[in-house]
């Protein structure tokens, strides 16, 4: 962050260091110098000044666009990354995403499972009490076969995989 506002304020430095040295400039020529030839010279005498400050200007601006390029290449190769990572992450969150599914599926049938048992040996207690009238030991028999055959259903269901 300080680095930004010392780069900031080197800029208006630099403007006004120019402007001080041509004004001066402005006021040698004017004030240096008699008759108007000679201030015409002088005036001639750095043209090929100029022309330096002029490619250097001119090779700072393809330096400049160099730089640019560079930084812009950077950026599209991280972005590429960015990219390739995004997707790796998107895959693996599939993949998570899948096994929570398959994971709910199994805890759903892990709980009618126990729920089932839960009620065989609730069956299986009214059968074996002995003051239950026979109507009552002939139904619970009848739900006891019933709870059974749904868990042998629930294990036909069940893959082989499911088991691994």
């Amino acid at each position: 962050m300080e680095k930004e506002n010392s780069k900031k304020s080197l800029l208006p430095k630099m403007i006004i260091l120019v402007l001080v040295i041509w004004v001066l400039s402005v006021i040698f020529i004017l004030f240096g110098l008699d008759n108007w030839s000679d201030r015409g010279t002088f005036g001639d005498s750095f043209g090929a000044v100029n022309a330096l400050f002029s490619g250097f200007a001119f090779a700072g601006l393809i330096y400049t666009i160099v730089l640019q390029k560079e930084d812009l290449k950077m950026q599209r190769n991280e972005i590429a990354l960015n990219r390739t990572e995004l997707k790796k992450s998107a895959i693996a969150q599939k993949n998570s995403e899948k096994a929570l599914e398959e994971q709910v599926q199994q805890m759903k049938i892990a709980a009618r499972l126990n729920a089932l048992k839960t009620l065989i040996d609730y069956y299986n207690i009214q059968i074996s009490y002995p003051n239950n009238p026979p109507e009552i030991i002939t139904k619970a028999k009848l739900r006891r076969k019933e709870a059974i055959q749904e868990i042998d259903a629930l294990i036909d269901r069940m893959g082989d995989d499911d088991f691994d």
